[in-house]
């Protein structure tokens, strides 16, 4: 009996000592656990590995996932060329791990930002060329990761597409958005009874100052670029079939947002900005934005443009596009994507 039960734990021990299996070539998929302060985050890979390069998706939120971005058009119009890295950041997505509020700050993940390219250069090679993307509040991880000058060394470039950088200033930009377009489509005689009582909030809040005014702002943001026909609009049902074929952890995803959504980082982010600290970038820099795009007006890029530090930067806006334009314009967005990436890898 105690030689069978040697057996056995000989055996577990050596497939737990196995070497995980890392994968080198052009149809990859590859997810891993990165565990850092309390949060283990799934990550996968996606893609085109033996290019050397990778685009690691920095999502929105806090305690959104990166499972809605991996879609088949992006797998088929830049996986093919490059690896894609779905992050979920911790407390969000299907990670797993502490959910108290102090592992929950935009230092510990820009923190996790900084392990997760540091894993992907020491499974892949240290010769990998990475850049990263954020996604409306991603773009605050992204801001945050690019303004400090031991960590942006780490990237050949990054991208901000629909992104934030400064929540102050990204209220009062939506704001007046609201009131101008607002403005605008009631003289024409269009979608009269929705605007006016967009149009009437924001005048009787002339400044943001409070979380439920500024959750109340976003709310009117969201609906706002429904209004305009040129914009596809984006709904649970154009996530149906991904759910199904990707097998998201639905559990995990809607108890990290409900818990994400209630925490302290909420009201810290309200009064955080890293507009003053842009000089410092000095790195390639592509910034996409949706015409229609209330939620993060497009301002902020022209912001991020006038501010860094270098002359190769684009800022590029589509005409068919909102807050979620590698959805409602992906043909724009992998071409702008692929075009700058292959020029600076």
């Amino acid at each position: 009996m105690r030689t069978i039960l040697k057996i056995a734990l000989l055996a577990i021990m050596a497939v737990a000592c196995q070497k995980e299996e890392i994968t080198i070539g052009t149809n990859v998929s590859d997810t891993f656990y990165l565990d850092n302060k309390g949060a283990s985050m799934r990550v996968l890979v996606e893609g085109n590995t033996a290019s050397g390069t990778f685009l690691v998706i920095v999502h929105g939120g806090p305690g959104g996932g990166a499972y809605i971005y991996n879609t088949d058009y992006i797998s088929n119009h830049i996986e093919d060329k490059f690896a894609v890295v779905y992050w979920d950041q911790r407390n969000a997505g299907a990670s797993q791990g502490n959910n108290n509020g102090k592992n929950l700050t935009l230092s510990k993940m820009t923190n996790d930002l900084k392990k997760v390219i540091e894993t992907l250069k020491a499974r892949y090679g240290q010769n990998s060329e990475v850049f990263i993307l954020g996604h409306s509040f991603g773009g605050m991880i992204a801001a945050s990761f690019m303004t400090q000058d031991t960590l942006r060394s780490m990237v050949n470039g990054w991208i901000m597409a629909d992104a934030s950088h400064n929540y102050p200033l990204n209220n009062r930009l939506t704001r007046e958005m609201l009131l101008n377009l607002g403005r605008e489509q009631m003289d024409a005689n269009l979608n009269t009874e929705k605007w006016e009582p967009i149009i009437s909030w924001c005048l009787a809040h002339p400044s943001i100052n409070t979380m439920e005014e500024a959750k109340k702002l976003e709310s009117f943001a969201s609906d706002a670029e429904n209004l305009f026909p040129e914009v596809k609009h984006i709904g649970f049902s154009d996530f149906t079939g991904l759910i199904v074929k990707e097998d998201w952890a639905v559990t995990s995803m809607l108890f990290n947002y409900l818990y994400s959504k209630h925490a302290d980082i909420n009201e810290n982010l309200e009064k955080t900005g890293f507009s003053t600290l842009l000089y410092k970038i000095n790195k390639p820099t592509l910034l996409l934005w949706g015409k229609y795009d209330f939620v993060c007006p497009s301002e902020l890029g022209t912001e991020i443009f006038n501010r860094i530090d270098t002359n190769e930067k684009q800022f590029v806006v589509s005409s068919k596009a909102g807050h979620a334009i590698m959805f409602q314009d992906p043909e724009f967005f992998c071409d702008k994507i692929n075009t700058f990436i292959y020029r600076y890898r």
